[in-house]
Formats: structure tokens, C-alpha cells, sequence
């Protein structure tokens, strides 16, 4: 039974801090139905806006006079439950967003008030009122009504049928069925047809449990029944967390409860529903931004009924509005996807994971063969439960790493991005009728454009960086805001006619394999490739038929992907990423090398890992090619230590953005007021940030090191002018 209050306490849809705070309002005797995560709509000033029911009371300190009336319920039931409410609380205090904008975060897209894209799609359905009486019905039409006869036939045969598909199949129109419905032979309704989000369905084998995995199963379904604590899972590439992952589930689903699985990329949510759905035939739900609006709007109402128990997305899928949540996993945690780096709201989505378990008394499985520091050291500090796959399934042996020394190649005289173990290797595997997988973390055809007389690198005029070649359209594009422009045939600053195209991109790696391996039958699979709807499906479906024998492609096709005929991989340009001006360059590295190897030698065969390098005696390198987790980790953990770096100590950026000089100058104020406030903690800055411009608003930053919240500081920085945009990043990834 539903209690009845005087007044809803409501969140306004307005992201400002000053008005980020519940507001009451009068509940009209019209709207007794009203529960606490109920859309609303109230007058705030001169507007009407929608709002979020957070509470109720009877008592207010505002003079009863002046309190306004909700306007009306948005939704027939509420939108958000009690646990998401709870959530986005947290989430707001934490990364010190407005908790409008936290609530946002559980509601289905494009549903907003006044602002609606999307509602649910209905058609119209005909039935037989009483099947027991068709026969007596069709004797009692009129003998010319052959329409209305034919309609009957096919409806005793399928009922209930669309409209639309029972015209087509009987030559009717919607007049023959109205008049049907006047006598009372049939029923008219309206239902809704769910878009289908092209979920594909294929046949997967069934695996038994080997000792490890059982091991780790077991410790799951302990702590699912005791003490839920969250689960660090760490298995090496092949290992078969997934299985484990499928045994756990199916005990979440005898215990009614639902379950969240989360990969890293939309890549992978192909692979990874195809083997759910052959396990659990109609009970996947899927969320990613791959979706159209209405397929998402869909797939929240199926979960939020509690039709789809099992939600596989990318990192959005956090936010599904399940009602009972039994597990939650995120697959390969350790990924950097998983951060949500754009707009004001910069959450991860595994401190979220964690808190909302916490809050539904669920596991949190974090799985991954290479783990973040953060995340093994607090599993070794007892924060998470440590379960350990050493060994991939049915002992089948790790790819066999080589670095290679791409210096003694150049001495040796071999000019091409190839070298001559990779070359020679490619080869073998493609007469032997086998998978490569060629790997390069930059995208394009070359990533810079040089003038070899000047020494002038043709840049973007928004941002700091240099345009990247393309091949495909021939022109520079900048991968920062999008802008592209011709390649000039000469030097914009000499007039030199010696433009040179520097660096290999993925486009030019493809063009290399087709010109040098008559074996070879390419697919590239990055951002250029992937832009349309189901492509990521399509590449990936092409190479797994093996219409294709090579796959190219940057970091989204270094973990999760599982080819039983992929026996190479090669690592172009190793390098690249250690050199990135950030402190987890040489772990990011290492997950990085460590994931794209394991694609190599899954099944039967034997498995050969390539890597080109320039400085192969690097430990985060030495760490890759001797499968040396702990080796890493013990290296890095001691720098961070010493330089008080997470998981040490907190890490919090201010990013200022706009005109040059007035970025600067406020940055100087904060570094005061922080100085000021913070005369204990280590501040940084204000300093320009590696790239410096995007968009032409010039970016200046500051680090703040600190053991201790200091969120009420934060909250009350002094203001910028209208000119800047000032967001604050706790916990950040990225220092670019």
C-alpha cells in the first residue's frame, strides 16, 4: 500500500550547482499514486521542467503559501529505483557532478521531457474473439464476403496476427478487419513491437571445467552466498574466465536474480552475446552506443520489466535499470574504455559497479589476465578476493614472444616496417592456410606529414597535433576535433616541394600486405572502418569465416577475440605507447602487448608472437615477452610509492579550457586558492597540458596529489569567467 504525503521532495533537470538540492513541492490529491523515482513535471520560476521524486515528507520550513503543485506524473511507473537513486548520490559526491546529472545516467536515451526522440513502437494486432467458433462464423458471413472469410481462415490458423501482416496475406484492408471487429468476430489491439538490437545467435560449444576454473568458480559462488566481496579474477589470456563467468551467472539465475556483463568494447559484444544467448536462449538484453536510440528505448523497458535478466553492454550497461541484481562482471577491467572521459560527469565504471554491488549485496567479478595496479594491490591488501588462473584450458601453452630489434634491422639494411622474422613468419602461416593478426596502435596511413627541407610538420590550426594522412580520401584529418584538409603540394612555411609522409598507419600497413603477401586477404578494423552500424560484426564475422586471413587493427582487436586459426600476431611499433608522457605509460603498455598476444595460439594450434621494438630491453617489454605480471608490477608499485602516485595516494586534475592568457591567469588563481587551502598536499601547475590545444581553446591544467577528500575544497573553488569551461577530473586516466 502506498503511503500518502503533503509533499515530494524533487530534483529539478537543471545542471547548476546552485540550485543542485531537492525542492519541494505539493503533491496534488489527483496523483495518489506517486513513489519515490517518479518522473515529474513542476514549475521552477517562469519554466516548466522535469524533475526526480528523491523523498516525501509532511513537514516543510517553507511557508506553505508559497510552495507550488507538481504539474503531473511523466511516466506511468518510476523510472529510477531506490538502489539507482542511491548510486547517483555517490556518484555525485564522488566526482563532484550534479546529481541531476547522475540521475540521467539511469534513463533510457532520448526520453527526456520536452526533448523526446524516442517512445515505444506500436502496431496493431488482430485476434479471433472465440477460436472454439470460427468455423460457425465463416458460415455466417455473406457469400461475397471472400475478404472477410479469408481473414478468418488465416486467423484461426495463427492468432494473434499484425494487422499489416494479415493484409498482406490475405489481400484485406484495415476496413475489412474494422468491420470484422463491428460483428464482433475479431478483437483490435494495440501492441508493442520490440526493434530488434540484431543480437545473432550461433552454436558454441560447451565446456567442462577444468580443476583451476572450478577453483574459481567455487570461491565466486562462496562469496555469492556469504559475504559478497568483490572478486579480483586474474587468468591469463585462454584461461577460460568466460566459462567461469557462464557458470556463475546460471547461479544468479536460480536465485532470480539478474546479472550485468560488461565488456570493454563494442567489438566484443558480438562475440561475447553469441556465446550467452546459446547458453541462455531469450534472456539477453544488450546496451551500447552502437544501438539506434529506439533499440536502446527498448531494451530498458524489457530489462526494467524483468524480461532480459541478463544485460551484456559496454560500459553504459552499468546503468541498466535492472531490479534485482545478483553479479555483476566487468570483463577485462583493467581497460581504460571503462572511464567515462567526456563532459563533467568523469566516472569509472568499476568504482560504480563496485558501489552499486555493495548496495544490491551482489559479487563483483573483475576479470582480466592483465589487472590494473590499483586493482591487484587492493585485492592483495584484502579490499578484493584474489582468484588466480594460471594455466589457459586443457594445458595448451602461451605464444611463444620474440621482441625484435628494429635498430638491427635498419643496420642490416631492411628498410621496411617489416621486419624479416615477421615477414618470413607471415609467410608460413598464410601457405599453411592459417590467421595473422597484425597490430598497430595509430590509425591513418602515416601519422605525420614533414617537410624535408624545413623540417616544418604540418598541424592542425584547432589543435596541437599533427593531421594524420588517409589514404582512403587523401586528405590530413585530425583525429582531436575531426577537421581535415588537402595535403598541399608544397611546404606552407618554405614552398618546399618535399612533403614527406612520416610514420606507418593502419592504412598503410593494409597496403603493404597487399602489395608484398599475394596470400594475404586483408580486413583493417579500426575507427575509419567501424563508423557504420554492425560493421564491427561484419569485419569481425568476415575474418572469423576466413574470407579473410590477415586482421589489421589498433587496440580494438587486442583483447577478447578468440580465433582458433590465429597462430601470429605481430606488433608493429611496440614503442608508441611507453613514450606517452603519463605515469601508467609502462602499465598500459604491458596490458596492451600482454592482451594482443593472447589472440595468438587459442586453440589446437601453436601460437608465435612478434614485437617490434626499439629499446627491447625495457622492463615493461621484458615483462611482455616472459609472461611477468608480478615482475611488472613489483617495478611499478615502487615508483609509485615513492612519488606518492595511486594507488598511493589520490590523484584529482583541474582542466582549464579557453583564450590562452585568461586560462593561464585563472589557473594562477586556483594555484593560490589551492595553496591556501590545501597547504599540506602537493600541487602542480598551472602548466600547459601535453596537448596544449583542441578545438582552438587552448588547455592549461593542475595535479593535485592528496591522501585526504578534499571534495569540500573543490566545491568551492573561486569562479571563472563565462569565457572558460573548468572541469575536475578525480582519479584521471588520461593526463593528455
Amino acid at each position: 500500500m502506498i503511503a500518502i504525503h503533503t509533499y515530494a521532495g524533487v530534483i529539478v533537470d537543471v545542471r547548476a550547482s546552485s540550485v543542485d538540492r531537492i525542492f519541494h513541492y505539493l503533491i496534488p490529491t489527483s496523483l495518489p499514486k506517486i513513489q519515490v523515482g517518479h518522473r515529474v513535471l513542476v514549475p521552477f520560476g517562469n519554466r516548466r521542467l522535469e524533475g526526480y521524486v528523491l523523498e516525501f515528507t509532511d513537514i516543510t520550513d517553507i511557508d506553505e503559501t508559497k510552495i507550488k503543485s507538481i504539474i503531473k506524473l511523466l511516466d506511468e511507473r518510476p523510472m529510477l529505483t531506490k538502489e539507482q537513486i542511491q548510486v547517483a548520490r555517490w556518484m555525485a559526491n564522488r566526482y563532484l557532478s550534479c546529481l541531476s546529472q547522475a540521475l540521467q545516467c539511469f534513463l533510457p536515451v532520448g526520453s527526456r521531457y520536452g526533448k523526446e526522440r524516442v517512445r515505444a513502437k506500436q502496431h496493431l494486432v488482430a485476434s479471433i474473439k472465440d477460436s472454439g467458433m470460427v468455423f460457425e462464423l465463416i458460415q455466417a458471413l455473406p457469400k461475397n464476403a471472400n475478404k472477410q472469410r479469408s481473414v478468418l481462415t488465416v486467423l484461426a490458423e495463427k492468432s494473434p496476427l499484425s494487422a499489416n501482416e494479415l493484409c498482406n496475406l490475405t489481400g484485406a484492408t484495415y476496413q475489412t478487419l474494422r468491420a470484422l471487429k463491428a460483428k464482433g468476430y475479431i478483437e483490435l489491439a494495440n501492441t508493442t513491437i520490440w526493434r530488434d538490437p540484431g543480437i545473432i545467435t550461433r552454436n558454441e560449444r560447451d565446456y567442462k571445467l577444468n580443476p583451476k576454473q572450478l577453483e574459481a568458480y567455487l570461491a565466486i559462488k562462496e562469496e555469492m552466498m556469504g559475504t559478497h566481496k568483490p572478486i579480483l579474477l586474474h587468468g591469463v589470456t585462454g584461461s577460460g574466465k568466460t566459462e567461469v563467468y557462464l557458470k556463475a551467472i546460471r547461479d544468479a539465475l536460480a536465485q532470480r536474480k539478474q546479472v550485468i556483463m560488461l565488456v570493454p568494447e563494442i567489438a566484443l559484444t558480438s562475440q561475447t552475446i553469441s556465446r550467452f544467448t546459446n547458453q541462455f536462449p531469450n534472456q539477453v538484453a544488450v546496451i551500447h552506443s552502437g544501438l539506434s536510440e529506439g533499440e536502446r528505448f527498448d531494451q530498458w523497458q524489457r530489462i526494467s520489466s524483468g524480461e532480459l535478466p541478463i544485460v551484456i553492454g559496454a560500459r553504459s550497461g552499468i546503468f541498466a535499470p535492472v531490479q534485482t541484481i545478483g553479479l555483476i562482471v566487468l570483463d577485462e577491467e583493467h581497460e581504460t574504455t571503462y572511464k567515462q572521459e567526456e563532459g563533467s560527469l568523469k566516472y569509472h565504471t568499476r568504482q560504480v559497479a563496485i558501489e552499486l554491488g555493495r548496495i544490491h549485496q551482489a559479487v563483483v567479478i573483475l576479470g582480466s589476465a592483465t589487472p590494473s595496479l590499483d586493482s591487484y594491490h587492493k585485492a592483495i591488501r584484502g579490499n578484493y578476493r584474489l582468484v588466480e588462473i594460471p594455466d589457459r584450458v586443457v594445458d595448451r601453452p602461451l605464444p611463444k614472444i620474440s621482441l625484435v630489434d628494429m635498430r638491427q634491422e635498419f643496420h642490416k639494411g631492411n628498410r621496411s616496417m617489416f621486419s624479416q622474422e615477421l615477414t618470413d613468419y607471415l609467410d608460413r602461416v598464410l601457405t599453411r592456410n592459417e590467421q595473422a593478426i597484425i597490430f598497430l596502435n595509430r590509425r591513418g596511413f602515416s601519422s605525420f606529414v614533414l617537410c624535408r627541407e624545413c623540417g616544418h610538420v604540418i598541424e592542425c590550426r584547432n589543435c596541437q597535433v599533427s593531421l594524420t594522412y588517409h589514404q582512403s580520401d587523401k586528405y590530413l584529418h585530425c583525429h582531436y576535433c575531426s577537421a581535415k584538409e588537402a595535403l598541399p603540394s608544397s611546404c606552407p612555411k618554405c614552398a618546399s616541394k618535399f612533403l614527406r609522409q612520416f610514420g606507418s598507419g593502419t592504412q598503410q600497413v593494409e597496403q603493404f600486405i597487399r602489395e608484398n603477401f599475394p596470400k594475404a586477404r586483408s580486413t583493417r578494423l579500426d575507427t575509419d572502418t567501424t563508423s557504420r552500424k554492425g560493421a564491427h560484426h561484419r569485419l569481425l564475422e568476415e575474418f572469423r569465416s576466413k574470407r579473410s586471413n590477415v586482421l589489421i587493427g589498433t587496440q580494438m582487436i587486442a583483447k577478447g577475440l578468440d580465433f582458433p586459426d590465429v597462430t601470429l600476431v605481430g606488433v608493429l611499433s611496440a614503442d608508441l605507447s611507453l613514450n606517452f608522457p603519463d605515469f601508467r605509460a609502462s602499465e598500459r603498455t604491458f596490458q596492451l602487448l600482454t592482451q594482443v598476444s593472447g589472440r595468438a595460439g587459442r586453440d589446437k594450434k601453436k601460437g608465435h608472437v612478434i614485437i617490434q621494438c626499439y629499446d627491447p630491453q625495457h622492463y615493461a617489454l621484458q615483462a611482455v615477452a616472459n609472461y611477468d605480471y608480478l615482475g611488472l608490477y613489483g617495478q611499478e608499485i615502487s615508483f609509485r610509492r615513492q612519488l606518492n602516485y595511486p594507488p598511493f595516494g589520490e590523484l584529482i586534475r583541474v582542466l582549464i579550457q579557453g583564450e590562452n592568457q585568461s586560462a593561464q591567469e585563472y589557473g594562477v588563481v586556483l594555484h593560490s586558492f589551492f595553496s591556501e587551502q590545501l597547504p599540506d598536499h602537493e600541487i602542480y601547475g598551472p602548466s600547459p597540458a601535453p596537448i596544449s590545444r583542441i578545438k582552438g581553446r587552448y588547455r592549461w591544467h593542475i595535479l593535485i596529489k592528496t591522501a585526504d577528500d578534499i571534495k569540500d575544497v573543490l566545491r568551492v573553488i573561486p569562479r571563472a569567467p563565462k569565457s572558460l569551461s573548468v572541469t575536475i577530473d578525480v582519479e584521471p586516466l588520461f593526463l593528455l
